[in-house]
């Protein structure tokens, strides 16, 4: 039987290559962590989560729906973006810039600015 076994610092990586993700494409795009009007994030678990959260300095609303997927479908790899992207475009999420960052195979974190009805 196959199983994922991670380690502690998983939560404390995420959120670091996350952050420098997040970064380097607000930098291209001339924007600011303030300009994101939604955020679709990977949970990667609870303590992802908040470890994004903290880095992130984001308020928990911030990644509502995230968590809120979380509780509903438990974690669904790199896939779970498409769930939490689901849920913000069913809940008409504030028009403006998005961004949606995945964790995925061999610990690589994938980052996408998008722009929602403008």
């Amino acid at each position: 039987m196959l199983r994922n076994v991670l380690s502690r610092e998983v939560p404390v990586l995420a959120a670091k290559y996350a952050q420098q993700v997040l970064e380097t494409v607000l930098k291209r795009a001339g924007l600011r962590t303030a300009d994101i009007s939604t955020w679709i994030m990977h949970a990667g678990g609870r303590d992802v989560l908040l470890e994004l959260e903290r880095k992130l300095q984001l308020e928990p609303s911030n990644l509502g729906y995230s968590a809120a997927t979380l509780r509903e479908y438990g974690n669904l790899s790199s896939a779970f973006v498409y769930f939490v992207l689901q849920a913000a475009l069913a809940d008409r999420a504030a028009n403006g810039w998005w961004w949606l960052s995945s964790f995925g195979a061999g610990f690589s974190c994938h980052g996408a600015l998008l722009r929602v009805g403008q």
